[in-house]
């Protein structure tokens, strides 16, 4: 198949998958590799398919992270790992994290807050120290450190007294 017809053919095949939806370049960059187009030709068509708005890791991105928010918010780290795991590029990841609305500090606790409200702890000390290490076991889960989840356990307790 000539280049001219291999673009076209790719290019079409991109867009029938994409459908009326934003993708990542990632994404489909895996699927014309899967369908055995050359290197030269993905790359053409991820460029044009860019251009037309088709292709938006920005916004594939911002729609991952709307979703990663509140009780559902994650760590960076984990955010980083899910987001270039849908194909969107590292530079995007880079910048999209860099933003203060995405650091773990802020973050956390949100998922504090919804998931673990205070008066849901029990005032019997033993109690409540299984409940705190199940929370704090919860948040790493969640891709934050337990140094953060404790000090932030802590900080809204000195909030709250």
């Amino acid at each position: 198949m000539d280049r001219d017809l291999q673009y076209s053919d790719a290019r079409n095949k991109a867009i029938a998958h994409i459908g009326i939806a934003v993708s990542s370049s990632g994404k489909i960059r895996d699927f014309l590799s899967d369908k055995g187009y050359d290197a030269d030709v993905i790359e053409e068509v991820i460029e044009q398919l860019s251009e037309e708005k088709y292709i938006d890791d920005v916004r594939y991105a911002g729609k991952i992270l709307r979703a990663r928010s509140g009780a559902k918010a994650e760590g960076r780290l984990k955010l980083a790992s899910r987001l270039l795991a849908a194909g969107v590029a590292s530079d995007v990841i880079s910048d999209v994290l860099s933003d203060s609305a995405y650091a773990d500090e802020n973050t956390i606790m949100d998922v504090i807050r919804d998931r673990f409200p205070a008066d849901s702890f029990s005032t019997v000390p033993s109690e409540t120290k299984r409940q705190l290490a199940k929370a704090i076991r919860y948040l790493e889960s969640r891709g934050y450190s337990s140094s953060l989840a404790l000090s932030s356990f802590r900080k809204l307790l000195n909030d709250v007294e």
